[in-house]
């Protein structure tokens, strides 16, 4: 029905889950287990754009203005997967 509600970030989550030990069992036919992982994979990408969409809300305190109201700026986001920009670069060593 088009007028349902969406699953809640929780509810998919807990469906991923048994996905995920339906899956692991190994007792389910290849077409089904098929069929699980393409749910699984649909699942799994609900759920990070939820998180996006989460992440993209938050916003952080950056002081307060004249009236002592809190400055809010949105959250700059950064993702830390595949990034080594924390980390210096390594010097190789060279042999002599």
């Amino acid at each position: 029905m088009p007028d349902d509600p969406e699953p809640s970030f929780e509810a998919d989550l807990a469906d991923l889950d048994r996905t995920l030990k339906d899956l692991e069992d190994g007792t389910t036919t290849l077409d089904a287990a098929l069929a699980r992982y393409e749910q699984g994979v649909q699942l799994l990408r609900r759920c990070y754009a939820r998180l996006r969409a989460a992440e993209q809300k938050i916003q952080q305190l950056t002081g307060l203005d004249e009236s002592g109201r809190p400055i809010l700026a949105p959250f700059a986001h950064a993702s830390a997967v595949g990034s080594n920009e924390t980390e210096p670069p390594r010097k190789r060593k060279t042999s002599s």
